[in-house]
């Protein structure tokens, strides 16, 4: 049934009597005429987008990639000018921004101008993406011309908008095109300049939004490559990055996702079996429950995009700072098109090959690569492993003290606790390693728990050192106050005159209130302590001054090992993309044994032996003098 829209206009003159006019508006026109309330781009995309070229075609569903929504809706506010896209492949990013314009050209039109790295992939996606993106859904189909002359490979001629695509190398495609939408598709792949007399591809692209400044929207999207790349310049340009956090199913705990949280067995080395067994799951960081990909996928269905540096929502980052940039970061692990065990099935193929490590990097945390030397390999780092179990002291009389290194997360502790023998040569041995979710279980470990050598004799943490920095400063300084004297905040610093140094703590960092007794912060050379430590991981189990493991130590603790590198100048650094916890325990390990001299300890008389006090224990433990 056809329905007609009247509208009834009266006329009157000064001579003649008023006259009813009565007009009928064509579809056209109503269309036109007509008041649509405001939605939201993930809103609309629900509603009108279909999706041809997916492994999930039809109607697009927000929650297959929840996080795409963010994205969109943070778009289209008013104040928002660049959108910055630095995410691995398969997460979606690009369909984003297709659907977004898709919006733009039925809620706010304007022509378009698509920017890829050359002319061949231009072709692809306007043939396999922006017209079928068109024509499969009704809406957006009702904005074409008919006229077959207007769509093409390189121009989609709409009633009131053009679509134009563009390659990196055409400075004509990008020139004398005055527009407020530019979409710059994989930049890290686009050539320093658009010709040999022309400026940059981005800075032409951006040039053509100059008479839209207030409404125009840039994007720039891409994985990135290296840390001078296009997209991770610009992402660290951006006036708010964010991340996104998901939910654990199973405790509810929000968190970023992060790599080191995905676990496989310690005897998984093998990358096509870790694949096709699909042996990796994620690990809760706040219960420590096991998810699967359908868990990982449904943590994400509740996740939130929160501000980098504040952890501020989108919302309230956009009413508070009216941004004109904004930029999003989203690793391969969060991806419903992504297995967990295919992510730590290429990790794998890293630690074989530098390429398959770049791609690693590049592709699935989404992070540059920076190049970097192995120079020591998770093979030898397991072969330092004696038949000890875990917890278990050696052998009676061998051991001067136990001490203890600390690692402080924003989520937790690692830790590791070791023992040192006398004199020079220093024999160190583990006895536990792990992470703790809070002080409590930190307390418990260090001081609760005792360790046993081969006659039962127990053993206690004489001195534990505890990374201070970061975001629990003032919390770490409390729990070190509470057992003042078995534990020292410390602070890293490459170069120092000395191995270790003390400073006087009088207030909490950031403001001046007091700290009750103040408090002792010990300075550590990292430096110093990094170079004694892989020095000792060469000294083969059998000879003096070993470095050795317990017969349970798992290949993340050596993978943790080899993590870092020295650099031109002499300097240990930790590449992007390596997690380096238990290394920096091994190395807050090494200074306790040096603050408290434990090379120069004899061993005590058995007649008269020292036992020092403990906070926890009646029962003194074995060793040293301290």
């Amino acid at each position: 049934m056809m329905i007609q829209t009247t509208v009834t206009i009266t006329a009157s003159t000064p001579s003649t009597a008023s006259i009813p006019t009565t007009l009928r508006l064509t579809p056209a026109e109503r269309k036109v005429w007509r008041k649509r309330r405001p939605i939201a781009p993930s809103v609309w995309a629900e509603r009108h987008r279909v999706l041809t070229m997916s492994s999930v075609p039809g109607r697009w569903k927000n929650r297959t990639a929840p996080y795409l929504a963010g994205i969109m809706d943070a778009a289209a506010y008013k104040s928002i000018e660049e959108i910055v896209v630095c995410a691995a492949p398969q997460t979606g990013k690009s369909e984003a921004v297709n659907t977004f314009i898709g919006y733009c050209v039925d809620r706010a039109p304007g022509s378009v101008l698509y920017i890829f790295p050359d002319e061949q992939t231009a072709r692809e996606n306007s043939r396999d993406r922006i017209q079928p993106m068109i024509t499969a859904s009704n809406r957006l189909r009702s904005y074409m011309t008919g006229y077959d002359d207007d769509v093409s490979n390189m121009t989609i001629r709409l009633q009131h908008m053009q679509i134009y695509l563009g390659w990196a190398r055409s400075a004509s495609r990008l020139a004398n095109k005055p527009l407020p939408y530019v979409v710059f598709d994989e930049v890290d792949k686009f050539p320093d300049t658009a010709g040999a007399r022309e400026a940059g591809p981005i800075q032409l692209g951006e040039k053509r939004t100059r008479t839209f400044r207030g409404s125009r929207k840039i994007f720039k999207l891409s994985t990135p490559t290296i840390e001078d790349g296009n997209v991770w310049r610009a992402l660290n340009d951006a006036a708010a990055v964010f991340d996104f956090h998901v939910r654990c199913p199973f405790c509810n705990a929000s968190q970023l996702m992060d790599f080191d949280h995905i676990k496989f067995p310690d005897d998984a080395r093998d990358p096509i079996e870790m694949k096709n067994h699909n042996l990796a799951w994620y690990e809760c960081a706040s219960c420590a429950a096991h998810w699967t990909d359908d868990d990982r996928n449904t943590a994400v269905r509740a996740g939130v995009w929160k501000d980098r540096e504040n952890g501020l929502s989108i919302d309230a980052v956009l009413k508070s700072m009216n941004p004109l940039s904004i930029g999003f970061h989203l690793p391969s692990w969060i991806s419903y098109f992504v297995g967990l065990s295919e992510v730590a099935s290429d990790f794998l193929r890293g630690l074989q090959d530098k390429t398959a490590l770049k791609d690693f990097l590049n592709n699935h945390k989404a992070e540059p690569w920076k190049e970097y030397e192995i120079t020591r390999k998770e093979d030898t780092i397991l072969k330092l492993a004696d038949d000890r179990p875990r917890g278990r002291v050696p052998g009676e009389n061998q051991v001067a003290a136990i001490v203890a290194g600390v690692d402080t997360q924003d989520n937790g502790f690692y830790y590791e606790i070791r023992a040192f023998g006398f004199g020079l040569e220093q024999p160190s041995w583990q006895i536990r390693e792990g992470f703790v979710l809070d002080f409590t279980s930190l307390a418990q470990v260090l001081w609760q728990d005792q360790y046993l050598d081969s006659a039962d004799n127990p053993y206690l943490v004489r001195l534990a050192v505890i990374d201070a920095m970061g975001h629990r400063t003032a919390e770490v300084y409390d729990f070190c106050r509470q057992y003042r004297g078995h534990i020292l905040p410390a602070k890293g610093k490459q170069q120092i005159q000395q191995p270790f140094a003390y400073s006087n703590l009088e207030y909490y960092p950031g403001n001046q209130k007091p700290i009750p007794g103040g408090l002792r912060l010990v300075r550590i050379n990292t430096n110093f302590f990094k170079n004694h430590l892989a020095n000792r991981l060469d000294i083969a189990p059998a000879d003096p001054g070993a470095w050795h493991l317990h017969s349970e130590t798992t290949a993340e603790y050596a993978r943790h090992m080899i993590a870092e590198y020295i650099d031109e100048k002499g300097l240990w650094q930790c590449p992007p993309g390596r997690a380096n916890h238990y290394w920096d325990c091994a190395v807050y390990a090494l200074a306790a044994a040096d603050i408290i001299g434990v090379k120069h300890w004899q061993p005590a008389s058995p007649q008269k032996p020292h036992t020092p006090s403990n906070p926890h224990h009646a029962a003194a433990p074995r060793g040293g003098r301290w």
